[in-house]
């Protein structure tokens, strides 16, 4: 899957799934979300993990990449669930990160459209993430994609593993 969307005469996102070459840096974009987060220290996963994880003949996940002018420019990340209520699958959006020198150049417009496009191409109802409350630019980005704010919290409790 590859899709471009034209930001002006001369450069296009292209918009393609992230492969098992990719994996290094779409680690380095990882800790580029998490140090701008603040959550550093949440980051426990390595290459060699996101290889394990998502280049697998049935991967645990999946992720998008944008570039422009053949560099990396951001990615969404994604796995599948399903909606008992729906009786359907759900793409449940883990992360999704724009560079920063490629922000407001419809970097993030061509990964959620490409993860929606994704979706629909699998059979899914609907998209589903999280923002944090903080992030103001992100959630309206979202609300002018048309996508609703539900409420809801959001409960961690780990394991004991």
């Amino acid at each position: 899957m590859k899709s471009a969307l034209q930001l002006d005469a001369q450069r296009a996102v292209i918009c393609r799934k992230a492969v098992c070459e990719d994996m290094p840096e779409l680690m380095r974009m990882i800790h580029e979300l998490a140090t701008h987060e603040g959550d550093s220290a949440e980051v426990l996963t390595d290459v060699t993990a996101l290889k394990r994880a998502g280049c697998a003949t049935s991967a645990r996940f999946g992720a998008l990449l944008a570039e422009v002018d053949g560099q990396l420019a951001g990615f969404v990340s994604f796995t599948w669930g399903y909606a008992i209520w729906r009786d359907a699958t759900v793409m449940n959006i883990d992360d999704v990160y724009v560079r920063p020198a490629f922000r407001n150049r419809g970097v993030g417009l061509a990964l959620m459209y490409g993860a929606r496009r994704l979706a629909r191409e699998a059979g899914a109802s609907r998209l589903r993430w999280e923002a944090k409350p903080w992030n103001e630019g992100g959630i309206r980005f979202y609300e002018r994609l048309g996508a609703p704010m539900k409420l809801k919290g959001v409960f961690h409790w780990q394991t004991g593993l």
